[in-house]
């Protein structure tokens, strides 16, 4: 298959999202808010939480109020954070079927903004929709799209210029400020995308496991021959998890197996008696400890990296 090669990334236009109806007092007010106070913003992840806080600084107050222990595309937020939400001067969703809270609550239309609606022809279909659980979230299946659009750098710019038109629009006065704060964010993003691509050249079609089907974007930007598992880092394998996988290692011979946290100890060691290795690469859908979201990008790659410097050796 033809390799993807890192591209120069153009800001992208906001499209409001068709949420559920909703009465809307005092709509001027709301389209022309108080120069004086911060534009209050409500996102659905931490991408998404990033990109505003980056592109507006002092000119907005971003919430993301889902718990850090869980997983933003599966939780449901309470009656009253759903009331913060309608509240919002700006609600920035992600799209492509994440957060699907957001398709059943009562949310303002106008003030809905679906970050990847600009690139509807990108998502990736999911024909697996496999209901299992993980964490506090319970059982849930991943849905009709792959939903975490900022796996792929270059889709993530264009959220990140929807970002930059819905706080424009929100705030006509401040949009140049705006904008220049996105186009460095853009030109991140874009090297962050030359160092993926570095990083995963050397790897080429070298088989790889993934703990869970959330990486679709990062493996069609990068071209990678990978096979994903339903396998999560602080749960121990079933035997018919095992007896699957040596199964499955018979025809994708992997060395590699990509977590998105690190796994308890004692899977990790079992797996290298597979002869297989454990790396994190952090989907970033919530905040983590380790840093903001381009820091842990930044990791990311290092784990990427990791995985070339072998596939060089092998």
């Amino acid at each position: 298959m033809k390799r993807r090669f890192p591209v120069r990334m153009a800001l992208g236009t906001a499209v409001v999202l068709a949420c559920s109806p909703a009465t809307e007092p005092n709509s001027n007010a709301l389209e022309l808010p108080n120069g004086n106070r911060p534009l209050a913003i409500y996102v659905v992840n931490h991408p998404l939480q990033y990109f505003a806080e980056r592109i507006g600084a002092q000119q907005v107050s971003v919430s993301f109020p889902a718990p850090g222990d869980v997983d933003p595309a599966h939780w449901s937020p309470e009656p009253e954070t759903i009331a913060a939400y309608q509240k919002a001067d700006r609600i920035l969703l992600n799209g492509a079927g994440y957060a699907r809270w957001t398709e059943r609550a009562t949310l303002p239309r106008s003030r809905c903004v679906d970050t990847a609606a600009t690139f509807r022809e990108r998502w990736i279909p999911v024909e697996d929709d496999v209901t299992h659980r993980h964490g506090p979230t319970g059982e849930h299946a991943h849905g009709r799209f792959a939903s975490n659009t900022w796996l792929d750098p270059t889709l993530a710019a264009r959220q990140v210029g929807a970002v930059a038109q819905a706080l424009s629009d929100a705030r006509p006065g401040d949009a140049s400020t705006f904008e220049t704060r996105s186009q460095e964010l853009q030109q991140a993003l874009s090297e962050l995308d030359v160092r993926l691509a570095a990083a995963t050249l050397p790897i080429g079609h070298t088989p790889l496991l993934f703990s869970h089907p959330v990486y679709h974007y990062l493996i069609r930007r990068y071209d990678l021959n990978a096979v994903s598992l339903h396998w999560e880092p602080d749960e121990a394998p079933s035997d018919h998890d095992w007896n699957a996988l040596e199964k499955l290692l018979e025809t994708h011979p992997a060395r590699w197996l990509i977590w998105e946290a690190a796994p308890l100890d004692a899977v990790a060691t079992r797996l290298r008696t597979l002869g297989i290795e454990s790396v994190v690469f952090d989907p970033s859908g919530n905040a983590s400890e380790t840093g903001d979201f381009m820091t842990v990008m930044g990791q990311n790659a290092a784990a990427l990296e990791r995985i070339a410097a072998d596939a060089g050796r092998g």
